[in-house]
């Protein structure tokens, strides 16, 4: 089931990839800088939000008025980094999924990469909470949905008993405190996740946290023109706990999961959260494998100058060059652009998903590798020409 799941989204994504290898060419790829364009949206959301919380009033009775302020009486300005705030939380949260989807149908997840895996999974749930709790600030009637939808999901906990939706019966129960909290969680949970985004990217070798410059600039033009032509509105008025809000458009990146809690158990909803939760958590050791073992060592010779590195189990050639700082030549780092081609001299190697335009059936048969998706299968002896030309620390 997994096996046949990976093989699916690994057609879709080289597809994919060959497309928009077509479109923008392999440097310019968006599906080759996931990762980096997530961290760049997460300094948009956060360079957006200290302008907006500046005029941000943390109290029951100011919170709505303050939000209408900024979105209409400053449109030119708080109501733009009002919508591209939420734009690119939005932006974020699917760059994070699909960065997630698509090492899994790789299958970069096992071995080594277990610890890059485990912290993305608790990373996307880091944002969904920051992001979910971005909703319940301005306190108009989707604020109202979102808070009291949250805290009563959270009541079927054991721990809490009903207390919380108590909070939540008469208008007068709202305090400013519940401000103060909401504050600290829209504070607090981004800075865990910048620390969280930093540890997750330590095992990877040359990590990049920044896209390319016209990719950025065409994410920040693509936020700029949509919140001009789609600018994010408060719903419905200032929230009102003796109405039960309606009609509501809810925002199926950060909130698919609450229509549930009113249409299932909320123990229900709670095993579907824990439950995917869990198999996310435990895909990295699925299937199960009898007798594995530690895994062993293999060691690659690199030509010329005959320089012995270590490879961990399932790591590619490029990882484990530039682990060992050795100066290899590299760009898009899957199989799309044919800079990091390689000749494997001794050995055998499992040459991965790639596409096929940068490492012709031809190249193939004269021993011909992508080193950053080869992967070897024994100890290993290639040749590498950025090498031989006296490349200086690696390239992209």
């Amino acid at each position: 089931m997994i096996k046949a799941l990976q093989s699916l989204l690994r057609w879709l994504f080289m597809h994919a990839e060959a497309l928009f290898n077509r479109a923008f060419g392999d440097r310019l790829n968006p599906l080759y800088h996931l990762g980096a364009t997530s961290f760049y949206l997460f300094w948009i959301v956060s360079a957006s939000g200290l302008y907006l919380f500046a005029f941000f009033d943390t109290s029951v009775t100011g919170a709505y008025p303050s939000v209408e302020a900024l979105t209409h009486d400053q449109w030119y300005a708080g109501g733009i980094l009002r919508s591209v705030h939420r734009y690119a939380s939005d932006a974020m949260a699917a760059t994070m999924v699909i960065h997630l989807l698509r090492y899994f149908a790789f299958d970069r997840l096992r071995g080594f990469r277990w610890f890059s895996w485990i912290t993305g999974v608790a990373l996307i749930w880091l944002v969904y909470v920051a992001g979910v709790n971005g909703y319940m600030l301005p306190w108009d009637q989707l604020a109202q949905f979102v808070t009291a939808a949250s805290f009563e999901w959270l009541d079927w906990l054991p721990s809490f008993g009903g207390a919380l939706i108590r909070n939540f019966i008469y208008p007068a129960s709202v305090s400013n405190r519940l401000f103060s909290l909401l504050v600290f969680i829209h504070i607090g949970v981004p800075l865990v996740t910048l620390l969280l985004m930093w540890i997750h990217v330590q095992r990877v070798p040359k990590a990049s946290i920044q896209p390319p410059r016209p990719i950025a600039l065409g994410v920040a033009a693509m936020l700029l023109v949509l919140s001009l032509l789609q600018p994010v509105l408060s719903q419905g008025g200032v929230a009102r706990l003796d109405v039960s809000p309606t009609t509501l458009s809810v925002d199926w990146f950060l909130l698919a999961l609450y229509p549930l809690i009113y249409t299932w158990p909320l123990g229900g909803v709670w095993a579907l959260v824990a439950g995917s939760t869990a198999l996310l958590l435990a895909l990295p050791w699925l299937p199960l494998r009898r007798g594995g073992g530690a895994a062993r060592t293999l060691q690659l010779t690199v030509h010329p100058g005959a320089r012995h590195v270590a490879a961990r189990r399932g790591e590619t050639l490029l990882e484990a060059g530039l682990r060992a700082e050795l100066a290899l030549r590299y760009d898009c780092r899957n199989g799309g652009c044919g800079q990091c081609l390689c000749t494997v001299l001794n050995g055998r190697v499992d040459p991965g998903a790639f596409q096929p335009a940068v490492l012709t059936e031809a190249m193939r048969a004269r021993g011909q590798a992508l080193m950053c998706c080869a992967v070897p299968l024994e100890d290993l002896e290639i040749e590498v020409e950025a090498l031989a030309q006296g490349q200086g620390p690696a390239v992209r």
